[in-house]
């Protein structure tokens, strides 16, 4: 941490969202809990041209979207986080074509953000 901060944090290499990619924690207990809360709701991610698609293990209540659409709109380019079925390029992937998902045009070098979304998307209520 000391590097991180003193070093790459200090010169501009990263940012205070980047420290979002990662978390220290001191038993196997812990981490699994982590691991375990990270795919909570979260499936998984993809890029199918300039949209982030994340997938889902349940959908996402009215009320949760508009939650992430207000505290993340510094990471959107263009539009609004929306959720939706599978986008007709993601036909090649039958064993996700079913979870719904949440799809967007990020800014993308914000990819601490994004962690920072993925785990909003896990404290959010589903339906």
């Amino acid at each position: 941490m000391q590097f991180l901060t003193a070093r790459l944090l200090k010169f501009g290499f990263i940012s205070e969202e980047d420290f979002a990619f990662f978390k220290i924690k001191h038993s196997a207990q812990d981490a699994a809990a982590e691991i375990t809360q990270f795919y909570k709701v979260f499936h998984s991610a993809r890029w199918v041209g300039e949209r982030f698609v994340i997938r889902l293990n349940r959908s996402l209540s009215n009320e949760a979207l508009v939650d992430l659409n207000n505290h993340f709109t510094d990471i959107l380019r263009t539009g609004k986080i929306v959720q939706r079925v599978a986008l007709p390029k993601e036909n090649d992937e039958l064993e996700t074509l079913d979870l719904p998902r949440l799809i967007f045009t990020p800014i993308r070098s914000r990819f601490g953000r994004f962690r920072q979304l993925i785990d909003a998307i896990n404290c959010s209520p589903t339906m």
